[in-house]
């Protein structure tokens, strides 16, 4: 096997907290996420894999400070991509390319290491065991809850027999309408990555894990729109490129990936070695997360909700190399 160390190489992005500030219905003039805070990268497992946001600076650990400078005065609406690349508002907004940070969040991560593994995983979903007032190893997206009464009968889905009536109440979740996108990109501060577009990984995860809830789906938010405005929109043709599962790992081998459902980024040699005449290995992604307005829970109950999101990278040997 090729398992010579004791650590664990991974990296997590730490405790985002979003409020969503007023919403009124549907995808179709959603929320404004008006304060971040909180937000913060950390890697543990020593410095075998390190972080960075210029590409120079590389660190296990990057001060809050830092993440704040590019959030600076943002206000968020809703807004819909079906690739993690291209990002649009729309509904009873006029049609038009979203904007980065302004819109959604986008921002880019550098990764560095000279370890063996430097295949770079998004991995362990945990959303379903963590609430908003707990933590835990691990990636998830979860959100305080709002109470919301329901204005309109409407058909909740997924089920025909699944109905809201007017005046029903119940707990609704921002987090369940949450979309991340792992782009990888060429690393332009290392002169040796000359990969094509084609060879670069794209990954759209749905964290809530509910494809039955998923993307412009006919019941939840899209059915509770028509009763309320009367107004009658087509459902998008397209559908969204996304995953509703994360890597697995070996249960035998914390290092041994199981499938390449989640690999976000393959670490490309750069030329260089470090002190200890190791090669150095670095990679680039650009991390976009949005409010997905075509959501089947993009309800106007998620005003003033509150999330949490923590994601957790590792380096792991891919699964067609296993000795």
């Amino acid at each position: 096997m090729m398992i010579k160390k004791l650590y664990i190489s991974l990296i997590t992005l730490i405790l985002l907290f979003v409020t969503f500030g007023t919403v009124t219905f549907a995808w179709i003039s959603l929320s404004t996420i008006n304060n971040i805070e909180g937000l913060s990268l950390a890697a543990s497992g020593g410095d075998e894999l390190q972080i960075s946001l210029d590409g120079i600076n590389f660190s296990s650990q990057l001060p809050a400070e830092s993440l704040y400078e590019l959030f600076d005065d943002i206000s968020l609406v809703d807004v819909t991509s079906t690739d993690g690349v291209t990002f649009q508002t729309g509904g009873l907004r006029d049609v038009a390319p979203a904007v980065a940070n302004e819109h959604y969040l986008s921002f880019d991560l550098y990764f560095q290491t000279s370890v063996v593994e430097h295949y770079v995983y998004l991995v362990n979903n945990v959303s379903n065991s963590v609430s908003y007032d707990t933590s835990a190893t691990g990636t998830y997206v979860v959100s305080n809850g709002v109470m919301w009464t329901a204005k309109y009968d409407f058909w909740y889905g997924p089920d025909d027999t699944d109905l809201i009536q007017k005046g029903d109440e119940d707990r609704y979740y921002a987090s369940d309408s949450i979309r991340i996108a792992i782009i990888e990109l060429t690393d332009e501060t290392n002169e040796l990555d000359l990969r094509n577009v084609q060879d670069l990984q794209k990954f759209v995860f749905d964290p809530s894990g509910d494809e039955q809830r998923g993307y412009g789906k006919p019941y939840g938010a899209y059915s509770y729109f028509i009763e309320r405005t009367r107004y009658f929109i087509t459902l998008p043709e397209t559908m969204q490129e996304v995953s509703y599962r994360l890597t697995e790992i070996d249960p035998t081998n914390p290092y041994q990936s199981l499938d390449d459902d989640s690999l976000v980024t393959v670490l490309q040699d750069t030329g260089r070695v470090n002190e200890k005449g190791k090669t150095i290995y670095s990679g680039k992604v650009r991390i976009n997360i949005w409010l997905e307005g075509w959501d089947a829970d993009a309800f106007d109950a998620i005003e003033n909700d509150r999330v949490k999101i923590q994601l957790q990278f590792k380096a792991l040997i891919p699964p067609e190399i296993t000795d």
